[in-house]
């Protein structure tokens, strides 16, 4: 038997040079789960809600509408990626210029 004590699993340890943490975007750029994929609600609940509900997924069914309509998309995801798992824009230096470049490269720059 060893002398060191059982330590736990630290497989998620930041000081394992090979751990890095999950990226997650902003919640504000997360994608919902489909209504069909997720549990369903019971019936009880109140019937505003379920409005409420659609309603959210229409304005996040337009933002990325509108998003989609820059010609940046794919840019624009991966700026927001990078911020998430960053969290720091100067570290995003990168994704933030290849964006920039994109945005004005499908004529997207507002004129004052």
């Amino acid at each position: 038997m060893s002398n060191k004590a059982q330590q736990p699993d630290q497989s998620t340890n930041q000081e394992d040079p090979n751990w890095a943490p999950t990226p997650r975007a902003h919640a504000q750029y997360q994608r919902r789960p489909s209504s069909s994929s997720s549990p369903s609600t019971s019936d009880s609940s109140a019937p505003g809600e379920k409005e409420e509900e659609e309603e959210e997924e229409e304005e996040e069914d337009e933002y990325e509408k509108r998003i989609e309509r820059t010609g940046c998309a794919v840019e624009n995801e991966a700026l927001q990626l990078c911020y998430a798992e960053k969290h720091d824009w100067r570290a995003c230096k990168d994704a933030m210029e290849a964006f920039r470049d994109c945005w004005k490269r499908n004529g997207n720059v507002q004129t004052e």
